[in-house]
């Protein structure tokens, strides 16, 4: 049983970061998440957009919010 999954962001301040995700059981990982860096005037929102073929989820940059 896989217990985390790779993630890679698209678009946005944050483009071609990757990252470890949890993934408990065989549900996909969270569907969506918001996040600030230190000193930032905003916070970034990203959403699951599919997944590569090699196992990897993407998500698609789908704003920002004043922090």
């Amino acid at each position: 049983m896989q217990q985390h999954v790779h993630a890679e962001l698209i678009g946005g301040p944050q483009d071609g970061r990757s990252f470890i995700l949890p993934a408990p059981g065989a549900q996909p990982p969270v569907g969506e998440f918001t996040f600030g860096t230190d000193g930032a005037a905003s916070r970034v929102h990203y959403e699951r957009y599919d997944r590569r073929a090699d196992g990897v989820w993407r998500y698609q940059f789908a704003g920002e919010q004043a922090a």
